[in-house]
This record gives C-alpha cells, structure tokens and sequence, in this order.
C-alpha cells in the first residue's frame, strides 16, 4: 500500500446562508464580463491585512499521508493585530501600501481614500470606468464611506450593500487576498523582523517587486474562480484543485 505526503489547504468558514449568496455574486459578475469582457481590466480590489513582527506563512509546512488525496482542509479565522496594510491591485500594477497608524475605523478609512488612495487613482487612463471593490468590514460599511463611493464610483463599486453586493466570507473571490497578501507574505516572513520600522521597510520592498504581467495574470484568473464557486454550488474550492 503506497502511502503519499498530502498538504492541507486552508480555507475559510462559510456560514449557511453564504453560498447563495456567493453563487449569486459570481453569476452577476459573469454576466457582467459576458457583456463587457475588458471589465476585468477596470476593478480596483482592495483589502486590508496585518503583517506581525512573528508572523510566518505555515500553510506548506503541514503534510499528512494517505493512500489517496482526502482534500483536508483546515478552517481559519484571520485575527486583526500588529502593523496594519492597505493596498489595491488591478490588472497593470498595485496601489499601495497604506500603513494604518491604529486599527482601522470609517474615519480613518475615508480619511485614506480621500488623501492617498484617490489622487493616485484619478491619474489612471479612463478611471471613471473603473470599478472599486472592497469586503464588508464594518470601516467599510459606515455611511460616510458607502456616500463617498456612491459620489465617486456611482453604480460601480462593488461591497455589502454596494452596486454589486460582495459575499461575506469570499477571500477566494478577490485577487487582494487569494494573491497580494500571500505573496507578499511569503516574501516578507522569509526573514524575521525585530522592529515595526524594519517590517515596514520590508513589506515597501515586497511589493516593489510586483510588476504588470503578475498583475494581469492574477486578474485574468477571476473569471475562472467565478466559475468554479457557481460549480461547487457556493462552496469553497482552492482545496479541490
């Protein structure tokens, strides 16, 4: 009996109700793409993460062994604590990074889109086309910030309760968090860090090394991922690949 290493995936929690929700969110965008391919070209998906002095990625390091592939997966909840990292990617390059000075509120995320992340958007060729895309975190859902999407991205921002309503629990759909993060991660914690001001550094030098054919490739890869969560009926579907 040949017995071989398998490696689990980690994979989000999904509640009950999500995976309609999900399902209904890919079927939109898809029709979206159908009628409007290049649109995947005009997303901006955003995301916040923390980077820990003593963080590592150990998602590689845990191998079990069978005889065959019994798709372990591992649930995780991502905790919010040490230096806190905004940053943007589309299909030719990333915005960012944005350090929070403090955990992140409605205040000080409107703050960030209005001094820094704006005047760097407004300078891309036809960025009143672009769409803006964000999770449900509760600094996302204040009302101020939900009014100044609906100013500066009417009917094209996509979020809980926005034009098009973005499924809790769906890091898998956002190429911010299936790509940016751990990518960024992976090069960030290959060294350890003994101060905030060191990791920061770290972390600038990281995404300089994200160039425009990444970008395009990792954006090109949604309309599939799409696809895959309608297939699996809303379910989680990394671990299945």
């Amino acid at each position: 009996m040949g017995f071989k290493p398998y490696i689990p995936r980690l994979v989000h929690e999904l509640n009950e109700d999500d995976f309609d929700r999900r399902i209904e969110y890919c079927e939109t965008f898809l029709s979206l793409l159908e009628n409007e391919p290049n649109l995947i070209h005009r997303v901006i998906w955003s995301d916040e993460a923390v980077f820990k002095l003593n963080g590592h990625i150990n998602r590689h390091n845990s191998v079990y062994w069978a005889t065959q592939n019994r798709n372990v997966t591992i649930e995780h909840t991502m905790q919010t604590e040490g230096l806190i990292v905004w940053a943007g990617i589309w299909s030719e390059g990333v915005i960012g990074p944005y350090f929070f000075d403090d955990t992140v509120t409605g205040q000080s995320y409107i703050k960030m889109l209005n001094d820094y992340f704006y005047p760097l958007f407004h300078d891309l060729p036809d960025s009143e086309s672009f769409f803006f895309m964000h999770d449900g975190a509760p600094a996302h859902y204040t009302s101020n910030v939900r009014d100044w999407l609906d100013e500066n991205f009417p009917g094209r921002w996509i979020g809980r309760r926005g034009a098009l309503d973005w499924p809790a629990r769906s890091p898998d759909l956002t190429p911010a968090d299936y790509f940016l993060w751990v990518y960024l991660k992976d090069i960030v914690y290959q060294n350890k860090r003994r101060t905030l001001s060191s990791l920061k550094q770290s972390i600038i030098s990281a995404f300089s090394t994200i160039d425009s054919d990444l970008c395009k490739k990792v954006c090109d890869s949604v309309p599939e991922r799409l696809q895959k969560c309608i297939d699996v009926n809303g379910h989680q579907f990394e671990h299945l690949n």
